[in-house]
């Protein structure tokens, strides 16, 4: 417990696996069928739902990435041109946000989340004084908007339970159609079935009419998933 992070910068997997029973409890709520806990053990503190960890942010440097596919996905950014819109789907704890907002602070970003009381955590807990821009409500609802981005940041899946939509063409037209020329669409893929990425792969191939770049991550179920427009 006194080092959650390894030389590299990221958290030890053994805190990824224990951490719904490591640390202090600030934060319970159970709604429905979802529990959400807030602990926090010295400078660190991480959001669950249902015993899963979401997001892990060092309080006094809340932009810094300490996942290994948060690393990958900032590694993919940076030879990027910088983005002027930017729609972040599925809040978390708010690791990308925070650190999209402090990368690049002329973009505009939103971040939309359906669940109300994880948007309260954030803005509590997690945001400090990055809480505009959040929209509660579906994703599907804020693709219908007519605004266009350059960047899209798709992390609603879980490996217990992915909307039934995130594996529907329609939903990748719409996102298809509100990026911009050129715009990209990244995803945080997590599954533990083979044929679950096959069938995404399929999806974005017959949307965008091209491959998407796919990487796994090592030792993790996260596959992170890159294509333009």
């Amino acid at each position: 417990m006194e080092n959650l992070i390894v030389s590299s910068g990221i958290v030890k997997h053994c805190f990824i696996e224990d951490c719904h029973r490591i640390g202090q409890l600030i934060y319970w709520h159970k709604h429905g069928a979802d529990c959400i806990q807030v602990r926090q053990h010295k400078q660190y503190r991480w959001l669950l739902i249902n015993d899963i960890l979401q997001s892990v942010v060092e309080k006094s440097h809340p932009s810094h990435l300490l996942f290994p596919h948060l690393h990958y996905l900032s590694q993919l950014w940076q030879p990027l041109k910088p983005p002027r819109t930017v729609l972040e789907l599925g809040l978390g704890a708010g690791a990308i946000r925070n650190y999209i907002q402090y990368t690049y602070p002329d973009s505009q970003l939103i971040s939309v989340e359906k669940n109300p009381n994880i948007i309260h955590c954030y803005k509590r807990l997690f945001a400090g004084a990055h809480a505009n821009n959040l929209q509660c409500c579906d994703a599907q609802t804020v693709l219908e908007q007519d605004n266009k981005y350059d960047w899209i940041i798709l992390d609603l899946f879980s490996q217990l339970d992915a909307p039934v939509f995130l594996y529907k063409h329609l939903f990748y037209e719409k996102i298809r159609d509100a990026l911009n020329t050129d715009g990209y669409l990244f995803i945080n893929f997590l599954s533990a079935h083979q044929s679950q990425l096959k069938q995404l792969e399929h999806l974005l191939i017959t949307t965008f009419g091209k491959r998407p770049n796919i990487e796994k991550i090592p030792n993790y179920t996260n596959h992170i998933v890159m294509i333009n427009r």
